[in-house]
């Protein structure tokens, strides 16, 4: 079916954030045009469940408003853009809800964090390029572009995405991979491990943060119909000690490479 987008109101633009190194998270948008199967907003926000995954994209219209009023006061502690679903997914290409709130996170000088898994953040290299107290993380966690597009159907390829941070860091810009999620019999192979460090070098990438996939039930359910509908064989759950394992042979190559390896959680 075609991305249905809706029009709404938001009551505030920043939302306390749990999330480790953030203070406040900014969603511009509800659902997300990336229909990554192994999303868990659907777990924690409960949006749309009687829809497909992706279907439903609601657009914050007046997220610009309210955040400029909410940082009328200055700037508090860290904000993170695009906690829940993607700041840079398809509906920011026309609606630029992201770039207008980075305008005003910049002009209040605050310190933010950005995440995305699209290459669209490279529109807005003019605004965070020079800006001290800014990041940006790519996500990337499958290096075969065949293999992400069974379970990341809506998003840019892993290639185009190396090439998003290359452009990034070479622009001076404070960059990360987040190597997320590792995903079991998809991209935890030691080939897999090998090759997303190099590529991660390659784009000059000081430091990465990796992750585990963490079952949720929805999300868990999605990625295993995504994988069957493709013919592949859904894997269990990582045990522990596959876990460290995985994270030893991340940490071998990080160090190999002079790369920071940090966890994500």
């Amino acid at each position: 079916m075609p991305l249905e987008i809706r029009l709404i109101q938001c009551k505030s633009a920043a939302s306390p954030s749990k999330l480790p190194g953030l203070d406040w998270a900014i969603n511009p948008y509800r659902g997300c045009s990336h229909k990554c199967a192994y999303c868990y907003a659907q777990d924690v926000t409960r949006f749309e469940l009687a829809r497909p995954w992706g279907e439903v994209v609601e657009v914050k219209t007046n997220i610009v408003q309210r955040l400029k009023k909410e940082l009328e006061k200055g700037p508090k502690g860290v904000y993170g853009i695009g906690t829940v679903t993607d700041a840079y997914q398809l509906a920011d290409r026309e609606h630029e809800l992201t770039r207008d709130c980075l305008k005003l996170l910049r002009r209040a000088q605050a310190r933010i964090s950005v995440l995305t898994k699209s290459d669209l953040v490279l529109r807005d290299m003019n605004i965070l390029s020079s800006w001290e107290g800014a990041e940006v993380g790519v996500s990337i966690g499958i290096l075969d572009d065949e293999r992400a597009s069974t379970v990341e159907p809506g998003a840019p390829s892993p290639r185009r995405r190396f090439d998003a941070l290359a452009k990034l860091t070479d622009a001076g810009i404070d960059t990360f991979l987040m190597a997320a999620p590792i995903l079991p019999g998809l991209s935890d192979k030691e080939d897999d491990i090998v090759g997303l460090v190099k590529m991660a070098s390659d784009a000059s990438v000081s430091r990465i943060m990796w992750d585990k996939f963490n079952p949720k039930p929805i999300a868990n359910k999605r990625l295993q119909d995504a994988l069957l509908s493709r013919g592949i064989l859904p894997s269990a759950p990582h045990s522990s000690a596959q876990v460290r394992r995985i994270r030893t042979m991340l940490k071998s190559e990080c160090d190999a490479r002079k790369i920071d390896l940090i966890e994500a959680f």
